[in-house]
């Protein structure tokens, strides 16, 4: 069994830690040389690709992957241009690959703020984030195969919440938390593979939506780190969203459904 991790950043590395606990062959592309070494050693087979660069990828690959993963960022700096260049720059390498199941994690932060519970269906699409949507419509339209999970904020083992406020003032206290663990990405992501589903969009994120300041002060204690100075309640309240689709269609239970467990 094969997968393909595009992108071995910080999810890219625990979910590979996974594949191969589970006797899987992985394959991974990074942007980093010194990454390659320590990829080597676990046993990972690497490749080094910048899908910035114009170049042509034409890396020798195993004739068939079960599974991919694409966990490439469309981040708020890049320009439109410079980003949808790198993801076509991807989706024509990847067309020329051969698998059975491919998951590209989006983000919720492609929702506005509204002051209704947000599924995959209910937000017009001229409200979504422009370039987030423009990604997933880009990889849609080249990529077969293809699920899209918009995440809600990762953490997980020695990302903690709110400790990146340790003794500054969080002007976020009053927003629900849409976050995800990532020990549950990992899981839907088998799931999406072992159950055969393709071509669906789900929103995951732990189905509790703790007030930050409630979470925060929680993980300080937990975590023995200090707690911000002060709270202050944001200008604006955040959106909330749901995980129901992905909950009903998979069957799924998450191992942490409640972000104050993390």
């Amino acid at each position: 069994m094969k997968v393909f991790i595009v992108g071995y950043g910080w999810v890219g590395n625990i979910f590979a830690d996974n594949c191969m606990r589970a006797g899987w062959q992985v394959h991974a592309t990074t942007r980093s040389v010194a990454k390659m070494a320590v990829m080597q050693q676990k046993g990972i087979h690497p490749y080094l690709i910048d899908f910035n660069d114009e170049q042509e990828h034409n890396p020798r690959l195993p004739s068939f992957f079960d599974l991919i993963l694409i966990s490439v960022s469309a981040t708020k700096k890049e320009e439109l241009t410079t980003c949808l260049q790198k993801f076509q720059q991807l989706a024509t390498f990847l067309s020329k690959t051969n698998y059975s199941c491919a998951v590209y994690l989006s983000s919720t932060g492609i929702y506005p703020t509204a002051h209704f519970l947000i599924d995959e269906t209910n937000i017009p699409i001229k409200q979504l984030d422009n370039k987030l949507f423009q990604v997933e419509q880009l990889l849609l339209a080249k990529l077969k195969h293809l699920n899209i999970l918009r995440l809600g904020g990762i953490f997980g083992y020695d990302r903690i919440p709110g400790k990146h406020f340790s003794n500054k003032i969080c002007p976020v206290a009053n927003q629900p938390a849409n976050y995800i663990h990532v020990t549950d990405i990992c899981a839907i992501i088998w799931q999406l593979y072992q159950q055969g589903i393709t071509g669906q969009l789900f929103n995951a994120v732990s189905p509790a939506h703790p007030l930050k300041k409630m979470l925060i002060l929680k993980m300080a204690k937990k975590y023995n780190y200090i707690p911000p100075l002060n709270f202050q309640d944001a200008a604006q309240a955040e959106k909330i969203v749901s995980s129901q689709k992905l909950i009903s269609q998979l069957g799924y239970t998450f191992h942490y459904p409640d972000p104050l467990d993390y």
